[in-house]
């Protein structure tokens, strides 16, 4: 099964640089990052400025891989100055899906 690593974002002035950035990221590490699926970035509807980011992984081992590379820790970098905040993470075992 797929492993997801969720960060939560608060504070955040301008969505599109947080799109710009998620996008830059996966350009770039598509095929790279270890074990590196997609990503998709939400938006709280009730609390403007807080996003969730959910990064998909082919195994928990392959994203473990990933955190200990330094373009993921710049990419981190980066996503604390869009925040106003220091980001929450979690780490996610998928269960099971409904998507095709």
């Amino acid at each position: 099964m797929s492993f997801t690593q969720i960060i939560e974002i608060d504070g955040v002035q301008d969505e599109k640089a947080v799109h710009e950035h998620l996008a830059t990221w996966h350009a770039e590490q598509q095929g790279v990052a270890p074990g590196y699926q997609g990503c998709r970035v939400l938006a709280d509807q009730r609390a403007p400025g807080r996003y969730l980011i959910e990064v998909d992984f082919s195994s928990e081992e392959e994203a473990k891989r990933n955190n200990e590379r330094p373009e993921t820790e710049a990419w981190a970098a980066r996503t604390r100055q869009l925040a106003g905040s220091e980001p929450i993470h979690r780490n996610l075992r998928q269960v099971c899906t409904t998507y095709a």
